[in-house]
């Protein structure tokens, strides 16, 4: 690394130290490392394992700075007891995605939600309007699925009328899923109500009530247990 200045082209080494140019260890496959990576790969994994800086000892300069330039030569004590012992702490050609334990695991996960897709179809064949997000089952008064055909049999009935003449019923009205978790009667007539959207109206107006007193209301959509400092 110290005498890549001198061994490869200029240009190529102004783009190396730029951080364009992988670090290749081997002539394996797959197994060129960003020079980041390089670092992490040998200078700090030395320095968290057993008897390195971060494991038992401290981490003044001075022991880091052993600890850096004795890399070195401990790199080259490894590799002549590789040597000595015919043992080679190597890898395969392989990578690590296309190992056989890798493709094994992977195939079971596959298998496992196949096995919770056939058990919970997300996508039923029924003749109900279901909600995906919170599995709420409309009745058939929900026609929010027909909203754009309402829409246009209330402007059929408009033409040829004068506003003052205008006149729209319930019938012609879009019902959401909404309506079935969280609504509330007003006069005899169900209404939506977004939970989010009443509290956060709620709160903005503080002149006549307090906070404390939102919490208090069933369609509150925070528990009232988390804000007893209030």
């Amino acid at each position: 690394m110290l005498q890549s200045e001198n061994l490869i082209d200029p240009s190529v080494f102004r783009r190396f130290i730029q951080g364009f140019l992988t670090v290749r260890r081997s002539a394996k496959f797959s197994c060129g490392t960003s020079t980041d990576m390089i670092i992490e790969q040998s200078l700090m994994k030395s320095m968290q394992i057993d008897g390195g800086v971060s494991r038992g000892r401290s981490t003044q300069e001075s022991v880091i700075s052993k600890q850096v330039y004795s890399m070195h030569a401990m790199n080259t004590v490894c590799e002549r007891l590789e040597d000595l012992g015919n043992v080679k702490m190597d890898t395969t050609d392989t990578h690590v995605d296309a190992s056989d334990s890798r493709v094994k695991r992977d195939t079971e996960d596959i298998k496992k939600l196949l096995e919770w897709f056939l058990l919970h179809d997300p996508f039923p064949v029924v003749e109900k309007i279901i909600s995906i997000a919170s599995g709420v089952v409309g009745n058939e008064k929900i026609n929010c699925h027909n909203a754009r055909e309402v829409g246009i049999t209330s402007m059929i009935r408009m033409f040829g009328q004068t506003f003052n003449n205008i006149k729209l019923i319930r019938v012609d009205k879009v019902l959401p899923l909404l309506t079935i978790s969280s609504g509330i009667k007003v006069h005899d007539e169900k209404v939506p109500i977004d939970p989010v959207l009443l509290f956060q109206r709620m709160s903005m107006n503080m002149l006549m009530y307090p906070l404390k007193m939102n919490f208090k209301y069933e369609l509150a959509p925070y528990p009232l247990s988390l804000f007893h400092a209030i």
